[in-house]
């Protein structure tokens, strides 16, 4: 009996004992899993917050453009002809900047044009760095800083016109370069001066009169520019020099430019003044415009009156007519060479350009603009038109009739 008491106590024992190492064993799986779980959920946060860091540190916006024009001839000016096309001035652009530090910003733009077959390229892709709250360097391809609207020479929504004055926008092929610039604002008694200067080069292939193409290549670029405004009124002066390369001829150029605007909300002013001084036959020429804005409301009516011509038609005697003659004459030393139609009367260039426009507010980010161009008073010149780029001139003017929506997202 005694022996049946002591192994049934053992046996109780045993029992108790891996009763008690199975909770503990329990315990501790338990302990296991919840320090996993705890880690785990300690990950999925750091990744959460990973990856919301990153989107507060990567910024996209974008423009688009959807055009329509047509011209009262096939003379070309800004791009349009007797047939109506969307493609001339339509395109979209994605601009993305990715913050490395507090100071530090990677920024890359790429535009796609209609007239391209809306294939993108890239037009800005620069690093910058603010090494005091007054200074900053950028680093890489950027918008040549030429013009008050150089930085959104593409995007529509930010300009009251269809198209910025081509007299003076188009007197200049490239539009960006390679290299370096500073930039530093003083701050003054309710306004701000704001200086900027770069160097660096640019390699492109340009569209011609008459429908030819040549390669460009811009080197030992610098300049400058100076900025003043109190946020109503603006006023801008530059200066750049660079040696241009092109059909093996190097050209010294130097080009010069004032501006300003006035915008009190209400009324809109805006001028500027170019001059494009380039050695050799190439035509220098002297451009200008001015605009006059009002705001209706969701309405901004506005008209706009612009020039261009050269101003050294003296160093080029051969007459159009010999210069045609000279290009297609086999024996001429100039057969087959259309750079002596540079060197003739068919490069000198006079035209002016009126404008009446409106711009219709529809959303906060989209615009509708309208326009009637008419350009004229060529003198003794083709105006600069593709369609007079012919041993006689065709054109005496054109009219330019445009639609245009600008969006900004």
């Amino acid at each position: 009996m005694a022996q049946r008491i002591h192994l049934a106590t053992a046996t109780m024992a045993s029992l108790g004992c891996l009763l008690l190492c199975s909770q503990a064993a329990n315990a501790q799986s338990d302990a296991e899993r919840l320090q996993q779980l705890e880690q785990q959920v300690a990950n999925l946060q750091s990744q959460v917050s990973s990856t919301q860091a990153s989107e507060d540190r990567l910024r996209f916006n974008g423009f688009l453009s959807l055009a329509y024009g047509v011209a009262s001839n096939d003379g070309g000016y800004a791009g349009y002809t007797e047939e109506g096309t969307f493609n001339n001035e339509s395109l979209f652009g994605l601009q993305g900047a990715f913050t490395l530090t507090d100071n530090t910003e990677v920024t890359m733009q790429l535009v796609g044009r209609g007239r391209e077959d809306w294939d993108p390229g890239i037009e800005w892709a620069y690093i910058s760095h603010q090494f005091t709250p007054a200074f900053t360097m950028r680093a890489g391809k950027m918008r040549l800083p030429l013009f008050m609207y150089s930085d959104s020479l593409e995007v529509g929504y930010a300009q009251p016109w269809i198209r910025p004055p081509v007299e003076v926008y188009g007197a200049v092929p490239v539009t960006s370069y390679t290299g370096v610039d500073g930039l530093y604002d003083i701050s003054l008694d309710n306004s701000t001066l704001s200086l900027q200067g770069f160097v660096g080069e640019s390699d492109e292939t340009i569209s011609l009169a008459g429908g030819q193409v040549a390669r460009l290549a811009v080197n030992d670029l610098v300049g400058g520019s100076a900025t003043w405004t109190d946020f109503i009124w603006t006023l801008r002066a530059n200066l750049a020099q660079a040696e241009i390369t092109t059909g093996g001829d190097k050209l010294d150029t130097t080009f010069m430019g004032v501006g300003f605007s006035y915008n009190d909300g209400t009324w809109q002013v805006i001028s500027e003044l170019t001059s494009l001084e380039i050695d050799g036959p190439t035509a220098d020429t002297e451009s200008g415009y001015i605009t006059l804005a009002r705001t209706f409301g969701a309405f901004s009516p506005y008209a706009t009156f612009s020039m261009t011509e050269s101003t050294d038609d003296d160093e080029r005697p051969l007459t159009r007519l010999g210069a045609f003659a000279a290009l297609t004459t086999p024996g001429s030393p100039y057969y087959g060479d259309v750079s002596v139609l540079s060197g003739s009367e068919i490069a000198n260039l006079e035209r002016k350009a009126y404008s009446l426009g409106v711009r219709w507010d529809v959303m906060s980010n989209v615009a509708v603009k309208f326009d009637v161009t008419r350009t004229s008073d060529f003198g003794n010149t083709g105006g600069g038109l593709d369609g007079n780029f012919a041993p006689t001139i065709a054109y005496d003017d054109a009219d330019v009739y445009s639609i245009k929506i600008d969006s900004a997202f």
